[in-house]
Parts: structure tokens; sequence; C-alpha cells
């Protein structure tokens, strides 16, 4: 009988003996703590790898909103665009001054990873966001417009270098997938607010050191 508590106390070791690293790592990249300066602005310089310029677009043909409108549309309703399933955004307004620049976003991707950005550039076809400290990247995120022949194009680009080398990682290894389907999602339903029709679309990965 004195053998099963035996047999139980490795498992348990063991069990410990590889979760203890997974909690370190997460704990390390901020999936199981509140960051220090949580919302100061991070860049490109504080991230680690290559830097990552991502673009993702949509070429709409004869819509009904100009440019500027489907813009102004996605910063407005960026919580209502981005599918909840993949990331849930919500806005929390800057504490003075009007309009939309310092409104910042906290976002929970895949219901466990934490993000924030904050909104830093308005313009009248294109806005910017920066990523904050508890993001898995570092840099910037612009959604903007470029005319097209009977439309425009309407395109997600993002400059950035992952936070943490445990964050490039999970990006090799899916996370870079998902951010993918996030935001082809998200122009789709800008597309609806448009009213124009889809002519083309696609992504592009560059990535230098």
């Amino acid at each position: 009988m004195s053998a099963h508590p035996v047999r139980r106390g490795r498992r348990t070791h063991r069990r410990w003996t590889l979760t203890l690293p997974i909690l370190g790592a997460a704990y390390g990249t901020h999936f199981l703590r509140f960051p220090r300066r949580g919302w100061a602005r991070s860049t490109e310089s504080a991230g680690v790898g290559p830097v990552t310029q991502r673009t993702y677009w949509i070429d709409i043909a004869q819509p009904v909103h100009t440019d500027a409108q489907t813009v102004q549309h996605v910063l407005d309703a960026l919580p209502e665009l981005v599918p909840k399933v993949l990331a849930w955004f919500r806005r929390r307004p800057a504490a003075t001054g009007p309009g939309p620049v310092g409104d910042r976003f906290t976002i929970l991707m895949l219901g466990m990873r934490r993000a924030r950005v904050q909104v830093v550039e308005v313009h009248g076809t294109s806005f910017r966001m920066q990523t904050l400290r508890q993001h898995s990247e570092s840099g910037w995120i612009e959604v903007r417009t470029h005319p097209r022949p009977h439309g425009y194009r309407l395109e997600v680009v993002s400059r950035v270098r992952a936070s943490s080398w445990f964050d490039r990682v999970a990006y090799l290894c899916g996370v870079g997938i998902l951010q993918r389907m996030t935001w082809e999602a998200t122009l789709r339903r800008a597309l609806t607010y448009s009213g124009g029709r889809r002519v083309g679309h696609g992504t592009a990965t560059v990535e230098w050191p």
C-alpha cells in the first residue's frame, strides 16, 4: 500500500517539473501579471528579433462611403469590427482632449493574452495606433487607404518587433496566422460598411534585422 503514494508523488513532481518553466515563461511575457508602466508606449527599439512589417489589404470598387468615411468607421467601431472570438477590444477614451487621439484599447487575445494599444495619430484617410507595454509586439499599427480605379484600397499595416523571444516563437508557431485571420475578418466587415464590392485582397510580410 505504501507504493501508491510514492508513485503519485513522483507523478506530481514530474508534473510540476514541466509546469514551472511554462509558468515562468508566461510570467516573463506578462501572460500572468500586469506589467510595470503598463500604459507606457513601446517602440521597435524595445523589442527583440527582426523588424516585421505586415500588410493586409482589400480593394473596394464602387463604394457607397468614401475612403475617409470608411477609415473613420473602422476607428469608431473597432471593438465591433474585430471578431471577439479572436480578440476582444475595449475602448478607454482619453481623459482629456477632443477626438480619438489618446484613446486606448485593452485587448484580450484568444481569451488569455492581454494587450494594449493607443491611438496616436488621426488623419483624413488614416489613423495609427502605438503598442503599449504588455503587448506581445512593440511598434505601431496603421489603418489607411490608397486611391484605386473606381474605388480605393483599405489596408492595415503594422511595423513591429516581438516584445520577447517567447513572443517571437509564439508568432512563428501560429500566432501570426491568428493575427492574419483577425485583420482579414476586420477588413471584410469594413467592406460591408463601405457598400462596395471586393475586387482584390492579399497580405504581405517583410522582415529585416
